[in-house]
């Protein structure tokens, strides 16, 4: 056999392979999220393509952000190191609990909703959503992403955007131009994680760029923030401490002494919708206040790590946090920059107090 017939059996043989796998494996189905106010459904969930939402600081909340040309995939968790094309930063990879995803109602049927912004170049603006599972955890830093068994940390998803059959979802970046406008929103029924307390933690997997690749800035997927009620008049404050915890109680006592120096960080929107940032640093006695503050909803980051060492002569390790007067959610993280309070719904004229966050002996037993 001449070398000209050779390869021209090659050829043949390719094409028959490609034509069997083609009947093999049924191609995923289309779904298309392209035009304005376009909407589409898979295995339940709804994904809705929106208008540029009002982004910022106490507004929008990203918990992971994946970046890589061509697939691009990730899992938001507190575990470093990251597995996959996370961005690394705890800012914007991170755990989020349930009570932080936002509940909505369409038609009668509950959801959890998820924003979900890309980034695409103008001339090439279309980017596929090829994967998205939902996971739920009682720890924040859970790891270990199986692509074959599609599990995360050795459990199963309790939602599979595929779960009823092979979907790829088609996105346009031209629609909201720009890093923070937000996308789309995917609403995840919320039957799928009936039974879990509001304080486990929600993994999101996903998965871009398998048929129309991803070339440029990173995706995001954020929830977001809850508005104030009531009456919106009246200067309001947030206050707390940062303290050593000697009794391991993780709830501050009087005697107990306070750190000095630490820089806090207030993040957040008020009724208005105006983004706030403000910092304080910590007195002698570990006290820090943030005052002046408008009717609007806030979180509360330790900024910075206390230096030297404990009453005990042993490094500082983070502790526990407390939620104060106001309620919130506890993010607890030994990141600074991340270890925050969440979601403190302010109204006008009101003060919340006892916003603490501990620090125990870094080389004595942890409290179990």
């Amino acid at each position: 056999m001449s070398f000209s017939q050779r390869r021209h059996s090659k050829n043949q043989i390719r094409q028959f392979v490609d034509l069997l796998s083609d009947r093999i494996v049924p191609a995923a189905v289309v779904l298309d999220l392209t035009t304005v106010g376009s909407e589409v459904t898979a295995n339940g969930a709804i994904l809705q393509q929106c208008d540029a939402q009002p982004t910022g600081t106490g507004v929008i909340r990203s918990f992971v952000r994946v970046q890589a040309n061509g697939i691009e995939q990730g899992y938001n968790t507190d575990a470093r190191p990251l597995q996959l094309n996370e961005n690394k930063s705890p800012q914007f990879t991170r755990s989020l609990t349930l009570g932080q995803v936002p509940t909505v109602t369409k038609d009668g049927v509950a959801y959890r909703q998820f924003l979900l912004d890309i980034n695409q170049s103008a001339s090439s603006p279309y980017l596929s959503l090829d994967e998205l599972r939902l996971y739920v955890g009682g720890t924040p830093n859970v790891s270990g992403y199986n692509s074959t068994a599609k599990t995360l940390g050795g459990s199963a998803p309790v939602f599979d955007l595929d779960g009823a059959g092979d979907v790829t979802v088609k996105l346009n970046y031209r629609l909201n131009a720009g890093s923070g406008a937000g996308d789309a929103y995917v609403l995840i029924p919320d039957e799928a994680f009936a039974g879990q307390a509001a304080n486990s933690y929600v993994y999101l997997y996903s998965k871009f760029g398998g048929t129309w690749a991803g070339n440029a800035g990173f995706e995001e997927w954020a929830v977001r923030t809850t508005p104030p009620t009531g009456n919106p008049t009246g200067v309001s404050s947030l206050s707390g401490y940062v303290y050593f915890d000697s009794s391991l109680g993780g709830t501050r006592q009087d005697d107990e002494p306070g750190i000095e120096g630490i820089t806090m960080q207030l993040q957040g929107t008020d009724y208005l919708g105006n983004t706030v940032v403000l910092t304080a640093t910590t007195d002698s006695s570990g006290f820090y206040q943030f005052s002046g503050l408008l009717a609007g909803n806030y979180s509360i980051f330790r900024a910075s790590d206390p230096s030297g060492l404990t009453p005990n002569n042993l490094p500082y390790a983070d502790g526990e946090n407390s939620v104060g007067s106001l309620s919130g959610t506890n993010q607890n993280s030994e990141y600074a920059g991340t270890d925050g309070i969440l979601d403190i719904s302010v109204g006008g004229g009101q003060n919340g107090l006892n916003y603490n966050f501990g620090f125990w002996d870094g080389k004595a037993p942890v409290p179990t």
